[in-house]
């Protein structure tokens, strides 16, 4: 199996043979899925089949230990290298994975407790139950402290009242991971919601300007009953596991970013190859090549940002060091920051190659224009993240939120 970590103080640039045999999984389960998501993007629905696929190909567990059902034991690493291959189907299917595994399973598997990790893992890692993550409100975002979502105890529940906004999987989730404020001391905790034991509404919503084949969606706690046993994390602790779960978001998003990026080169160079204008093949057009030299360059810095503060991240978690952790966040933002921005100007590159016909949809670079625009706003705006960085820079004193 591909659990265990060994050697990472050397960053080896070379796929293992397990990593290999998993890639070649992932990209035949890419293949089987690509042309039903050409098609629920035109009909402009969600794609329910690419689920029984991915359950198929043992993929809704990647990241999860082979102890809990399909788990697949992956590092971080090789998850990420799966991330960054299902990216090139567009952001609309790594979203659905993204929200399933790096913001929903990961979060159980690293703050839960060992009946949590039982009972939840196996049920989400054979695909029984999908997951989702729920922090976002309607005037909580980048400020996740000023949410409103609160709960109360009674007996031997804790009982759930709000809602939260732009949920990946919310129609589809059977378990979510929530946060909500303490009515009496105010401080937030975390929660696993088993829609089942504890029923939510959820709605659809509706008219986005991309990811149209991922659900997307509001949820809504009506004294919601939610079981003690299923509190995460310590109680009060709520905004330490949020943080923790948006550092694999992060990852997730920038690997997927990386994908992207490079569907859109793919794309690029087959297209400007038969394209003959002026007499001979666009390809050849020095402009042309301009724009295609930058997304090879901007793809290569995107996975090497990544994959060392993938790196980082699993030796701050082995040695438990918080320097370690830190120093991975710091490197975490700037492989968001830099593979979203980079992976918007890919694509917008991409329709600029293509002309008129890159401006339909019926063309793939303008799905990934479409789709890659909000990967600088979800899982931290890559405004917050600038003052993120620039924090770590400049030292906590200059803040820009103290």
């Amino acid at each position: 199996m591909l659990e265990g970590i060994e050697n990472l103080s050397i960053m080896s640039f070379e796929i293992s043979p397990e990593q290999g045999e998993l890639l070649k999984t992932v990209d035949r389960a890419c293949q089987k899925i690509r042309p039903i998501e050409d098609r629920c993007y035109l009909e402009g629905r969600h794609n329910e089949e690419a689920i029984s696929i991915l359950k198929e190909a043992n993929l809704l567990g990647l990241p999860i230990s082979v102890k809990y059902g399909a788990g697949q034991g992956a590092d971080l690493l090789t998850y990420l290298l799966a991330m960054e291959r299902i990216g090139k189907e567009g952001c609309s299917l790594a979203t659905f994975l993204s929200a399933h595994t790096s913001i929903g399973q990961k979060i159980i598997q690293e703050w839960g407790t060992e009946e949590q990790r039982e009972r939840y893992l196996p049920l989400t890692t054979t695909g029984e139950k999908i997951m989702a993550f729920g922090l976002t409100e309607p005037d909580a975002g980048s400020d996740p402290a000023s949410m409103k979502t609160s709960f109360h105890e009674d007996g031997d529940n804790f009982i759930l009242n709000g809602s939260k906004c732009w949920v990946s999987n919310a129609d589809i989730a059977g378990v979510i991971t929530t946060y909500a404020r303490d009515k009496n001391d105010g401080r937030i905790s975390a929660f696993i919601v088993d829609k089942e034991e504890s029923p939510f509404t959820t709605q659809e919503q509706k008219h986005k300007m991309g990811l149209v084949t991922s659900d997307t969606g509001e949820i809504f706690f009506d004294n919601c009953a939610v079981p003690r046993r299923n509190l995460l994390g310590p109680r009060g602790k709520g905004l330490s596991v949020a943080l923790s779960t948006l550092m694999n978001g992060r990852l997730s998003v920038a690997a997927r970013c990386a994908g992207v990026i490079e569907d859109c080169i793919n794309e690029c160079a087959e297209y400007s190859k038969q394209r003959v204008t002026f007499g001979k093949p666009l390809a050849k057009q020095q402009l042309i090549q301009r724009h295609i030299a930058k997304m090879s360059t901007h793809l290569r810095a995107s996975k090497l940002m990544t994959y060392e503060a993938a790196v980082l991240k699993m030796l701050a978690y082995e040695e438990g060091s918080t320097t370690l952790r830190d120093e991975a966040d710091k490197l975490i933002s700037q492989a968001k920051y830099f593979a979203t921005n980079a992976s918007f100007d890919a694509a917008n590159r991409a329709v600029q190659i293509f002309g008129a016909n890159g401006y339909s949809f019926e063309n793939r670079v303008a799905r990934h224009l479409c789709d890659s625009r909000v990967t600088m706003i979800l899982e931290g705006a890559n405004e917050i993240l600038e003052l993120k960085i620039a924090t770590s820079v400049l030292g906590k004193e200059y803040s820009a939120f103290s």
